[in-house]
Formats: structure tokens, C-alpha cells, sequence
């Protein structure tokens, strides 16, 4: 799939084929923060902040998703967050999200029988 990027002014028209696509991130004036740029920010926190080394936009994207599933967010609503067009994508790459749910769960039923 091939898209072209506009950044339309505010008294441009759209144009008829047009596709609305939402990105994470915009500058002010709404127009795309090119890949590019970010990692380059990415790169100078880094260098600047110890804790941040090896640090990457995307490692956002992991700690979102983790986060949403280790707190109980529904599968197929995480997938259609991430945009993954199935998800067993989503849950190959971050099972490790729900092992801890899976540990949280058994300890719950522990308690229901009595084992604790």
C-alpha cells in the first residue's frame, strides 16, 4: 500500500480520495514530525540521560502495550490500538504482558480453594 502525505492548511480543500490517517506525532501546526526528527531527539536524551541508553520511540510503543495488558486491557482493543491487522500479532509480541496477568490469576484462585 502506498500513501501520499499532505499537509493541508486550514483553508485548503480536501481532496476527494483522501484518507484520514492519525499519526503519534504532529508539531503544532499539525503537520507530521518526520521519523527522523524523533529518533534523532531519542538519540540526544540518550546521550544526555544514563538511565535512557539504548533508549527508542518505539520502546513507547512497548511500554504503552504492555502496560494496557498487564492491567487488563481486552486483547482485540489493544490490536486495534496498535493497528496490528490481527491479534496474534499483538499477543506474539507482547505475551510476556500476560504471563504476569496469567501469575496474578492463579494466585486468585488459590485464595478462592484455599491454598494460600
Amino acid at each position: 500500500m502506498h500513501y501520499e502525505y499532505y499537509c493541508l492548511g486550514m483553508a485548503e480543500e480536501t481532496p476527494e480520495d483522501y484518507t484520514e490517517i492519525a499519526f503519534v506525532c504532529l508539531r503544532e501546526d499539525g503537520c507530521l514530525e518526520l521519523p527522523a526528527t524523533v529518533e534523532s531527539a531519542c538519540r540526544t536524551a540518550a546521550k544526555k540521560v544514563p538511565e535512557l541508553e539504548g533508549f527508542h520511540f518505539h520502546t513507547l510503543r512497548h511500554t504503552y502495550t504492555t502496560n494496557l495488558l498487564s492491567n487488563g486491557a481486552q486483547p482485540k482493543d489493544v490490536q486495534e490500538l496498535l493497528g496490528h491487522s490481527d491479534v496474534s500479532t499483538t499477543m506474539n509480541v507482547y505475551a510476556h504482558a500476560t504471563r504476569e496477568a496469567k501469575r496474578s490469576s492463579a494466585r486468585i484462585m488459590d485464595k478462592v480453594v484455599g491454598m494460600d
